[in-house]
């Protein structure tokens, strides 16, 4: 019983564990800072998942999916908005786009 229990957790950690390799995790960010290029940017958290742009703010967004923490239950969605060429900010989205629906 104790090694079921044992294999379970070790199976659990594993497959939790290859989610962070995949995405990576959002300790990245805190590499970031304001003004910023979009290559060092991207030489940081490497190519997005995503990229979008708003031409009237003259922004462009650049959109990551990352584990919040090494042991997380599912990425989650962050961006990185540039002005000008430079990053003005970033962070975790918290809109209707980043829930997970089952």
């Amino acid at each position: 019983m104790k090694v079921m229990r044992l294999a379970l957790c070790v199976g659990f950690f594993f497959l939790v564990g290859c989610q962070a390799m995949i995405y990576g995790t959002a300790s990245e960010f805190e590499k970031l800072s304001l003004d910023m290029s979009k290559e060092q940017v991207i030489g940081i958290l490497g190519s997005p998942t995503s990229v979008g742009a708003d031409g009237d703010k003259g922004e462009e967004y650049l959109v990551y999916k990352k584990m919040k923490h090494a042991i997380s239950e599912w990425p989650r969605t962050y961006q990185v908005t540039l002005r000008n060429g430079k990053v003005v900010k970033w962070g975790e989205q918290y809109d209707e786009k980043n829930l997970n629906r089952y």
